[in-house]
């Protein structure tokens, strides 16, 4: 404790003598999303790979987690004839993307048929992986290793068939795109009919999978304002939940709009939610490589997690998303999709205005020295939080955020602990761990090692054993 007491009166001392020269902005409004969005676009990073027997035209509808250093990303893979399928690729970096190995999933307990539209998450509570398509239904298939194509289970159905609601009000559009969100206590199952209608059934964590009922009318629009193509995340650090719905411009082209809710059974209140002020479309996006799409179609944002909560961090906001060459045309089953990589660029954590530089500040009285850590010692840089946010009988998972208390930028940053004899980690995310007995050790990864002044980078676990909160230690090299 006086290790601690002593690091936060150095940050805090660092902050006065930095207040003398400019006005500090602090990331109290990290947890927030902006009222407009602006993003950049990478240039097509995946495309269809095709083999003897998959004659792939196309790559779309991508799902994809960080879990032990890697991307893992699930596509639907549209043949020549027409039929859907699956596939799967991983990789450490996005510049390593274009040249993975593509997985074609049918050739596994999946099976072969009409798989589309995948989502993939962690299920906590259950310790599997879960792998959400369509099939005409809303299926599912589960692993224990997600970095092993050939271990999915054979399809299974959240539902065996339409629920009367959307007959009653589908018309001439088609059941797609299923998508799980979890609280604490539920889990809720989105889809769309491709007629200006979303939909939410609903059941107990408890018993997730199985149970899925209640469904209503979660949102409604014309058809092409409310297509398909729904994300439902948790915004991480906050009670909001941010809804992202495809949507059909007036030129054909595909955007997103989007709205936010306290809730995710709630009401959603739009945030950027017009095709002059979109969540992603062409109106805000920018292509510094040369724009080789003119929709922002079907994905998923990068998640700060893997599990069923479906958490993101508004501060690192991308979205992997489907394009296609604009002069392409004909049947939709056959046209050139391709992924891309949007970032945002206008994000609410960016610093804000630091005030009139000719200003000059009144005079400050200079503290008294006080004995603190060596300003030069790792462990002087950085504290880390270590809480439970979830547990089940046998388990739980949990969340541990490293900040930056130095004043100056940090690099490689590491925590370690010391766990209860009977505990694991099973599973962690955003982190490089290392366990031997009971001391674990956690590095941060290549794109969160880096943190400014009093910012933030989380990671997150899932563990066998008992949630004790134990003390942690945290050192970072001066960056």
């Amino acid at each position: 404790m006086t290790a601690l007491r002593s690091r936060i009166f150095a940050f805090l001392a660092s902050a006065l003598l930095l207040s003398l020269c400019f006005t500090v902005t602090t990331s109290a409004q990290a947890a927030s999303l902006p009222s407009s969005f602006q993003w950049s676009s990478s240039d097509v990073l995946i495309s269809p790979q095709s083999d003897a027997t998959h004659d792939i035209v196309a790559v779309k509808d991508p799902t994809v987690v960080r879990h032990d250093g890697e991307w893992h990303v699930f596509v639907t893979t549209p043949n020549t004839d027409g039929e859907w399928s699956l596939s799967y690729l991983s990789f450490a970096d996005w510049d390593q993307a274009g040249s993975a190995q593509q997985y074609h999933l049918d050739t596994t307990a999946i099976g072969e048929g009409y798989r589309a539209a995948p989502q993939v998450f962690y299920f906590a509570p259950e310790g599997r992986w879960y792998l959400v398509y369509q099939t005409g239904v809303p299926s599912y298939s589960t692993t224990t290793d997600i970095s092993d194509p050939s271990s999915w289970s054979a399809p299974q159905n959240f539902q065996d068939g339409m629920p009367a609601i959307i007959s009653d009000n589908i018309g001439d559009g088609y059941w797609v795109d299923f998508w799980v969100t979890c609280d604490d206590t539920m889990c809720y199952l989105f889809s769309s009919d491709d007629n200006g209608h979303l939909y939410r059934a609903e059941t107990t964590v408890g018993q997730f999978p199985n149970g899925f009922g209640n469904t209503q009318i979660a949102l409604e629009d014309d058809r092409n304002d409310l297509f398909e193509a729904s994300n439902v995340y948790k915004v991480e650090g906050s009670d909001t939940y941010l809804l992202i719905v495809e949507a059909i411009g007036g030129d054909g082209r595909r955007y997103f709009r989007s709205w936010t809710s306290e809730a995710i059974n709630g009401s959603w209140t739009p945030l950027a939610a017009s095709e002059g002020a979109p969540f992603a479309g062409a109106a805000n996006v920018t292509f510094p490589s040369g724009a080789w799409t003119e929709d922002i179609s079907h994905g998923e944002m990068l998640r700060s997690g893997v599990d069923q909560t479906m958490q993101i961090d508004p501060c690192e906001m991308r979205y992997l998303y489907q394009g296609m060459d604009p002069s392409a045309s004909g049947d939709y089953s056959q046209l050139p999709w391709r992924l891309g990589l949007l970032t945002q660029t206008n994000s609410s954590c960016d610093p804000g205005d630091p005030g009139d530089p000719t200003e000059t500040p009144e005079p400050t009285e200079t503290p008294e020295p006080t004995e603190t850590d060596d300003p030069g010692d790792p462990a002087s840089r950085c504290v880390a939080d270590y809480q439970v946010v979830n547990e089940w009988p046998g388990g739980f998972q949990g969340e541990v955020t490293v900040t930056n208390t130095s004043g100056s930028s940090t690099a490689n940053w590491q925590v370690s602990w010391t766990a209860p004899g009977d505990l694991s980690i099973d599973s962690l995310w955003n982190g490089e761990l290392s366990q031997n007995g009971s001391a674990i050790t956690v590095s941060n990864v290549s794109w969160n090692g880096q943190l400014a002044p009093d910012a933030s980078a989380t990671f997150g676990f899932t563990a066998s054993g008992s949630p004790t909160v134990p003390e942690t230690a945290c050192t970072a090299d001066a960056g």
